[in-house]
């Protein structure tokens, strides 16, 4: 199985070694996200059902489903800075077990006001799992290759849609009424039980880095910490900083933070709006809106894969990105300009999740360029943390832009506006524009 790509290596013994451990830990990493995409977007496919079952407007549904992100975004930052103190075999074990637990309990839940309560908990419970993922990358992997590992934890974003559609839609039309729960009811159930089985496993397997694995020999690990060390010492030549507190006063951090903000309102609009946009533009039944949302998410695994290896080869971030907001920025154009058209809103969002997809790999490919230790820990919390304020703000946003224009062209309007602002912040970054640190820009 080869992850890394080889002409991303300068030696036999590196390509060898880097996909050696990309085999060993990023399959699981991978598997691990997926289940975390997949429990905190399980709502947009059980909201077909539960809305009506509690009463839910869509401004409420979308309160609902984006209210995880105050919770989840007020802990990102303790949250990576206990894992960087403790290792991350404990911290990420410790967070798939009580997100899982508390994700399946979601389905006891009788009235609108629970459904608000039920997602502000799990936020507090899932914080922290994907800054101290990435966080965990940078351990492993040197700035050349971190993309190309990015990338691969990333598919589970694509993989959750194509994945939990059939299996969300399947649950609901295939469960409903056994021991006496609704088809809604069981979504949570069955696929919030998976992460805290998964959190054991990632106790038992995960180590907190190259020297604690003994599948690798001295050697290996020698030529990783040569790397490492390597870049550390550039790093430090440059000016990154490693202090905890440096982070925040990083001008790169924050221009990233508002790059991912905008990229993420992409992701997120269409996320937890995804099922009702196609079961509206195309009446489609349950079932069928599964398997229609599962089809528009293969395509942005192929195109994440091979952007990446080409950025990772050619050292280049800042024009990928920009060529990945474009893309979605015209998906999104394409779908809020022909509101009636059922093949405009499948290609625009398609277009967009692509867009979108590649965008985020650059930008988590570049903190640890120019931070180091407890201050890379606390830049890809705050990028993440203000990031995700998206998942509150854009879910909500649509739900009001839908009920106060009966459709959905406003919000995706809006979403392309802020791809548009992302693309802007990516070409001042201060690193990119300046071909900064391990930025190969």
């Amino acid at each position: 199985m080869r992850i890394i790509s080889r002409v991303s290596v300068a030696d036999e013994a590196r390509y060898q070694v880097y996909n050696k451990i990309a085999v060993k830990i990023l399959p699981l990493l991978l598997v691990s996200y997926m289940l975390a995409v997949l429990d905190r977007v399980n709502v947009s496919f059980a909201q077909l059902e539960m809305g009506p079952a509690l009463g839910l407007t869509a401004a409420m549904y979308g309160f609902g489903a984006g209210i995880f992100y105050l919770s989840y975004c007020a802990c990102e930052i303790p949250s990576n800075y206990i894992m960087h103190r403790i290792g991350a075999r404990i911290w990420l074990a410790r967070i798939m077990v009580v997100w899982g637990l508390l994700s399946a309990a979601t389905s006891l839940i009788q009235t609108p006001t629970q459904f608000y309560s039920m997602r502000f908990i799990l936020g507090i419970a899932e914080a922290g799992f994907y800054p101290g993922a990435l966080l965990y990358i940078s351990y492993w992997f040197p700035a050349q290759l971190r993309s190309q590992a990015t990338a691969f934890m990333l598919i589970a974003t694509s993989l959750a849609s194509v994945i939990g559609g059939p299996v969300s839609s399947g649950i609901m039309h295939y469960m409903d009424g056994i021991a006496g729960m609704a088809g809604w009811q069981w979504v949570f159930v069955v696929e919030g039980i998976p992460a805290s089985l998964l959190g054991i496993v990632v106790y038992v397997v995960l180590r907190n880095g190259p020297n604690d694995v003994p599948w690798l020999s001295a050697e290996e690990k020698a030529i990783v910490q040569e790397d490492l060390a390597a870049e550390r010492a550039q790093q430090s030549e440059a000016g990154a900083h490693h202090k905890f507190a440096d982070a925040f006063r990083n001008p790169n951090v924050w221009c990233i933070v508002v790059a991912n903000f905008c990229n993420l309102s992409t992701l997120y609009g269409i996320q937890f709006w995804m099922p009702t946009i196609i079961r509206g533009v195309s009446g489609a039944s349950v079932l069928a809106t599964g398997f229609i949302s599962a089809s528009l998410s293969i395509l942005p695994i192929f195109a994440l894969i091979y952007v990446a290896k080409s950025s990772d080869r050619k050292r280049e971030r800042r024009w990928h990105a920009t060529i990945g907001y474009a893309t979605a920025v015209c998906g999104l154009l394409l779908a809020g300009s022909f509101p009636q058209s059922t093949a405009a809103a499948l290609i625009g969002m398609t277009l967009a999740l692509c867009g979108q997809q590649v965008v985020s790999v650059m930008l988590f490919s570049l903190p640890a360029a120019f931070l180091m230790g407890a201050a890379a820990a606390a830049g890809f919390a705050i990028i993440t943390t203000v990031g995700n304020l998206a998942g509150y703000s854009m879910p909500f946003l649509f739900g009001v832009l839908k009920g106060a224009t009966g459709g959905f062209s406003a919000g995706f309007f809006v979403m392309a506006t802020l791809a548009t602002i992302g693309a802007m912040m990516i070409q001042v970054t201060p690193a990119l524009r300046k071909g900064g640190i391990g930025t190969g820009a």
